[in-house]
């Protein structure tokens, strides 16, 4: 069957049958293409599954996961795998684990930033071999904002003339690399932001593919905000003239009206109320101060190229990809010199902040539209977040596709597989537009050996919480590992007093799972990301609050409910599908090995209710006891 497997059955991998027949489907798509979705259940060793045949047959390959997480788990993988390759073959196997731009720091921005603005963290990292991957470190989330690769700062143009280009962290060194990638190991974020030069040569396996439709809603989600008007585009026009905008005036008076309470985001049916006062007062400021900002820089730009009898071909090139000059009085100005002066430099980095904003400004206009209600098939919502800089609120206005259907066009592959877990045919369908053939694998782990209690509470009574709490110390009496899979944030404070538990966003998720994994920890508490993907062997215990259904006011699920209905669908078919594929992830959390076995607590009596819960751990053989909690 392959080289590389046989070999580790020879050294003691478990021989697993979906396993085998995961390899086999992998090898017939690299051979002769399609779109395939395959269930494989946690214990297939889906992992190994894909990533042998491409190793193997020298197959170039994308392998897009969830989450950045999941990108650095499987780099463990690939990396004892391709070890192997060599020692069987000789031959070397080249991979890169790519994430978006915007992961990455700008040297131009970097050095743009006073001593006084950069943290000592950065600063080592910089003196370090570090990759630019802010992911490796700490920093607050507006000072990467001021340094990261950003697509209006760093286009096409620019990096011709860009000072650091080849020194830059992802043009000058990760895109090399790829270049020269059989492998290039991507998140369904950045799956969604780019296209491949080279797709048509290449399989695409997508794994976690149940998480994909709401990673290409995110990516996808475009709007304003405060900040962004604030700092990235009222500071350069004032430069140049003096703007009356009240740009936290605007918010406070139509915005923050619609929040209640303490909530950080809200749908809405439409932004049509917005568009108006946001066109009157304040893109049409915006253009204006652009329109002016423009007349003085290309009277700049004549004075100067008027002065000089030869200008740098860079410079030459850059204004001509901006546009601020007429045709006509481009052929007029003569090159020659190499390399731009240090008097063109200054008038360059004006020129390069006019296209910044004004590609900003542009994509204001066109988000306009999409508040008018022009653009089909879109969802609405409002966020806000705190912020240092702002001393206050920092707010959103965002739209997003209801359905991120065609996002990807899995035929503009070579091949296609979908991988996950838990997949359900007609949510791939719904969701993301997905149309291809559908195999079901079995589950290869002995599930009698979970044990599963539900207890007599319902999450709407008062006593739920008490009855989280409970469960969680009783977890805690009889393992040493215990996972809390919440479903609202707001619960996460039940559980911060406790010595040796963390909670998510106490560090990076990554620093988490090796700390609970090495016995650092006695408990994890965390949302989605705890559900979803999660690798921690052993015995342990799972507490899990409630059902997993969304919240029905939760926008992608607001905005989804409301247009079933519109078709006449019921909205609740919807809901029960994505809680039982979450339900199903979380018994995943469990079981990772066939050595694995545990505790799983759920606080939500209405799994018996809602029978569909209930089958699906019959039919893994999970034993299933009810309790009343000791309150």
């Amino acid at each position: 069957m392959s080289l590389i497997y046989e070999f580790l059955l020879n050294r003691g991998l478990e021989k697993r049958s979906s396993q085998e027949i995961l390899l086999k489907k992998v090898f017939s798509l690299i051979e002769e293409g399609g779109v395939l979705a395959i269930e494989a259940p946690t214990g297939t060793g889906k992992t190994y599954g894909y990533l042998i045949p491409i190793i193997e047959s020298g197959q170039k390959a994308i392998v897009s996961t969830g989450t950045k997480l999941l990108q650095e788990q499987l780099r463990r993988d690939i990396e004892f795998l391709r070890g192997q390759y060599h020692y069987l073959t000789g031959k070397e196997f080249s991979y890169v684990i790519l994430k978006g731009k915007s992961n990455y720091m700008c040297l131009d921005r970097y050095n743009q930033l006073k001593p006084e603005e950069v943290p000592l963290e950065l600063r080592r990292a910089v003196e370090s071999d570090w990759d630019g991957d802010f992911e490796f470190v700490e920093l607050d989330r507006e000072i990467i904002s001021k340094i990261n690769i950003d697509d209006d700062y760093c286009n096409a143009g620019y990096r011709r003339i860009c000072p650091y280009k080849q020194n830059c962290y992802y043009w000058g060194k990760l895109k090399l690399i790829e270049k020269k990638s059989q492998l290039l190991v991507v998140n369904h974020a950045l799956l969604a932001l780019r296209e491949f030069e080279d797709s048509k040569e290449r399989i695409l396996i997508i794994d976690e593919a149940h998480e994909l439709d709401k990673h290409l809603t995110s990516s996808l989600t475009n709007g304003v905000s405060l900040y962004s008007l604030r700092f990235d585009i009222l500071p350069w026009l004032n430069s140049f003239v003096g703007l009356e905008i009240d740009l936290e005036g605007f918010f406070r008076r139509y915005v923050e009206p619609l929040f209640n309470a303490d909530a950080e985001e809200i749908s809405l049916r439409s932004l049509e109320n917005l568009a108006e006062p946001f066109r009157a007062e304040i893109l049409v400021k915006l253009k204006n101060g652009l329109n002016e900002a423009k007349n003085i820089l290309k009277k700049t730009l004549r004075d100067y190229v008027s002065s000089v009898l030869f200008v740098s071909m860079e410079f030459k090139d850059y204004i001509q990809s901006v546009g601020l000059l007429d045709w006509s009085e481009l052929l007029s100005i003569q090159t020659g010199q190499e390399g731009a002066s240090a008097k063109e430099l200054e008038i360059l980095e004006s020129v390069k902040n006019y296209d910044k904003v004004s590609r900003r400004i542009a994509r204001l206009e066109s988000f306009l539209e999409v508040m008018k209600g022009k653009v089909e098939g879109m969802g609405y919502l409002l966020r806000r977040v705190f912020s240092k800089r702002l001393q206050g609120y920092n707010y959103y206005i965002l739209s997003f596709p209801i359905f991120p259907r065609g996002a990807i066009d899995f035929y503009n592959f070579k091949g296609t597989i979908l991988l996950s877990a838990t997949l359900d045919e007609k949510d791939l369908e719904l969701t993301i537009g997905f149309e291809g053939d559908f195999a079901k694998l079995n589950h290869s782990f002995d599930y009698s050996k979970v044990n599963f209690i539900a207890f007599d509470v319902d999450p709407r009574e008062d006593k739920w919480s008490d009855c989280l709490v409970f469960a969680f110390k009783e977890l805690l009496k009889i393992h040493d590992k215990v996972l809390v899979l919440l479903t609202n944030k707001e619960h996460l404070g039940l559980f911060k007093l406790y010595d040796g538990v963390a909670l998510q966003g106490d560090a990076p998720l990554s620093k988490l799972v090796q700390d609970i994994s090495q016995n650092k920890l006695r408990a994890l508490v965390g949302l989605d990301s705890l559900w979803f993907g999660l690798d921690i062997k052993g015995r342990k215990g799972i507490l899990m609050a409630k059902l997993p259904f969304e919240n029905p006011n939760e926008p992608i699920t607001f905005h989804r409910r409301l247009y079933l209905e519109k078709e006449g669908e019921n909205p609740f078919d919807y809901q029960m599908r994505k809680a039982l594929i979450k339900f199903r992830q979380g018994l995943g959390r469990l079981m990772r090995s066939s050595q694995d076995e545990g505790t799983i607590m759920l606080c939500d009596k209405r799994i018996f209710r809602f029978k569909k819960f209930e089958q699906s751990l019959k039919e893994l053989g999970v034993s299933l006891s009810f309790k009343r909690p000791n309150l």
